[in-house]
């Protein structure tokens, strides 16, 4: 064979191998990545992924109020602080966990209420639930912190979007590198808050230029014990009789008998209680109170006697029948006066059955207001009823709203009498 030709295919195939070989060899940027990362692996060589969930509620002056809460990491349920706790000014620790590196999810359900009940506002008997998740990524060496806040929306169009939940996910290393040679520490005085840089000298024969990494250091939060408060328990009645008081809320639930003469005062943390107060001969009380760090709060009782059974709240069916039920004239919101008696009933009803809800269903007739008014008529009607429970002490949480417009009358509305019937609440016993 040619001689020539030999060379010109060794020619060739040295011009298609060489960028293959080129190609093949590591760049300097490469050398510098890989050398960061043989670094970032040696600090920190035994730490694994690790997640920090938050929750920062709202201010007690923005009048807002968490009633439930509910957290999940990757489909399980978390055991989380009381919603007490949650509900104290500051950030809350939710959980701190090993995970594997990888893909998380976090999904945050909450419920709130408005603090400033008023009959005439456009959120009155309102229970924002809020649910919303976040999706992380979590590596071998750091912690993810994951925060939970809800916020209001100034603008919007529907008070029932008037807050929204979002999260902030922020990620740090676990620990500052340890064991390693030639490292310069800078005694003194440190600014907690600061980033403290830490020089770490690249390996001999990489010919890589010291790297900085930046460790955040967060100091620890000292807490110091609020003062226990007083609340103070008097019951009242024309026969002075004792009760039976249920306090529920911070710590353990309480069972105290109350003396008909005298108050009774229970030292107690701050936070949010529910008492509710039986005694024999008598109707069931309940009633909510906020008690401040070191602060006296006060309750008062009127006993009222119990009806005899005919004349008791009935459930049928899973609805409440009232003795009396309650009643509208035309075009008004409100029940009329005299058939408020049964409220006292239905209190009494929601007391002795701790684990129930209520949903008031609004009706109207068809006839004492335009058709596209009776939606907005039977809501205010549903509303009202359950403004005036909470006022008698139930717990917003407890009582759900809605209203059916004329869409299931009760009678016909061709006479005054069956538009009388129509215009009505429907109270609807819900049992876990």
């Amino acid at each position: 064979m040619d001689s020539s030709f030999l060379k010109i295919g060794s020619l060739v195939l040295a011009g298609l191998l060489a960028p293959a070989a080129l190609a093949a060899e590591p760049t300097r940027e490469d050398q510098v990545r890989a050398e960061l990362e043989r670094q970032l692996r040696a600090m920190v060589p035994e730490s694994p992924a690790e997640v920090q969930l938050l929750f920062e509620g709202f201010k007690p002056e923005d009048g807002y109020r968490l009633v439930e809460s509910d957290f999940l990491l990757d489909g399980e349920p978390l055991a989380v602080p009381s919603i007490e706790e949650l509900n104290a000014p500051g950030v809350h620790r939710l959980a701190v966990m090993k995970v594997e590196p990888g893909e998380h999810t976090l999904v945050s359900r909450v419920t709130y209420t408005n603090g400033s009940w008023s009959l005439f506002s456009e959120s009155n008997g309102f229970l924002w639930k809020i649910t919303a998740s976040v999706g992380f990524q979590t590596q071998r060496g750091l912690r993810v912190s994951v925060k939970a806040s809800p916020s209001v929306v100034p603008n919007a169009p529907d008070p029932r979007l008037k807050l929204k939940l979002t999260h902030a996910v922020t990620a740090e290393m676990i620990q500052p590198p340890q064991d390693e040679p030639a490292v310069a520490v800078k005694t003194g005085p440190v600014d907690a808050g600061a980033p403290v840089k830490v020089a770490q000298p690249a390996a001999p024969d990489a010919g890589v230029k010291p790297t900085t990494t930046v460790v955040s250091v967060t100091p620890p939060v000292e807490r110091t014990p609020l003062p226990t408060g007083r609340l103070r328990l008097q019951v009242t009645s024309k026969k002075p009789s004792s009760a039976t008081a249920f306090v529920r809320g911070t710590g353990e639930p309480l069972k105290l008998v109350v003396p008909g003469r005298k108050p009774k005062e229970v030292p107690l943390s701050a936070g949010a209680y529910t008492v509710d107060l039986l005694a024999d001969g008598f109707l069931a009380q309940t009633r909510q109170v906020e008690l401040a760090a070191g602060a006296d709060a006060s309750l008062d009782f009127a006993l009222v006697p119990a009806p005899k059974k005919a004349k008791a709240a009935k459930v049928q069916e899973g609805r409440v029948e009232l003795p009396q039920p309650l009643g509208f004239e035309e075009t008004k919101p409100l029940p009329n006066k005299a058939s408020l008696g049964g409220l006292d009933l239905l209190v009494d009803l929601l007391v002795r059955d701790p684990k129930a809800r209520l949903r008031v269903e609004g009706h109207t007739d068809g006839r004492e207001v335009p058709a596209p008014a009776r939606q907005g008529l039977s809501d205010a009607r549903a509303r009202a009823v359950a403004d005036l429970l909470i006022r008698a002490g139930v717990a917003p949480s407890r009582v759900d709203v809605v209203g059916l417009g004329d869409r299931s009358p009760k009678a016909p509305n061709l006479i005054p009498r069956g538009r009388d019937l129509n215009r009505r609440v429907e109270l609807v016993l819900l049992r876990p």
